[in-house]
């Protein structure tokens, strides 16, 4: 367990935006050229970054574990502890996980993430988050847990519900989960000044 979360734990809004910016700038070169190698990359971080599931988990992603209907989520089979959990999605999201797998012809019982029918290792996810962070020119330090943990920071500087995140997340234990209400300094010092004014 993280106590803490500093900055090279975490992207900031910026950077995600930037990252998010740069995959799907590669991806639509890619697909022009048509090759799979950067919409793979896209969907990954898309993907890492809209759910914030641990690394394991994203590797385990099949096609039907994904409710693209009115309430959209990831199914999570057997995550950390053995536990399973349903992540909400949002319609942005949704639809690009759909149009990933109408434009890739993957079957129900294909993994959302895979090359060539396999399912990426979680070693392989890590190498291809950093081909996507280093073309970004973000932080060398970030590994793909980074967006476990700006999903966790994003979901509750905007919402301020813990409860949320930890379902979100799959926390068993919300003091897992309040490393996210320490992360915002700014926040903190800026509701400081004129608080009684």
């Amino acid at each position: 367990m993280v106590n803490e979360l500093t900055p090279d734990k975490f992207l900031s809004h910026s950077e995600a935006k930037r990252l998010i910016t740069i995959v799907e700038d590669k991806a639509a070169a890619d697909r022009a050229k048509g090759r799979l190698v950067w919409p793979r990359i896209e969907m990954m971080v898309r993907l890492a970054l809209g759910t914030g599931l641990r690394v394991s988990e994203l590797t385990n992603v099949m096609v039907m574990d994904c409710n693209l209907d009115k309430e959209p989520c990831v199914f999570v089979a057997n995550g950390k502890g053995n536990k399973s959990r349903h992540v909400f999605i949002s319609c942005e999201l949704k639809n690009q996980i759909r149009n990933y797998i109408k434009s890739n012809a993957l079957a129900p019982d294909d993994f959302l993430l895979n090359v060539n029918g396999r399912k990426y290792s979680t070693m392989a996810l890590q190498k291809q988050f950093k081909k996507a962070t280093r073309a970004a020119g973000l932080n060398p330090e970030y590994s793909i847990h980074a967006t476990r943990h700006t999903f966790g920071t994003q979901l509750y500087e905007r919402t301020k519900d813990l409860r949320m995140v930890q379902r979100q997340l799959g926390h068993s234990s919300i003091a897992t989960t309040t490393i996210y209400a320490g992360v915002s300094k700014e926040r903190t010092l800026e509701a400081m000044n004129g608080l009684y004014k």
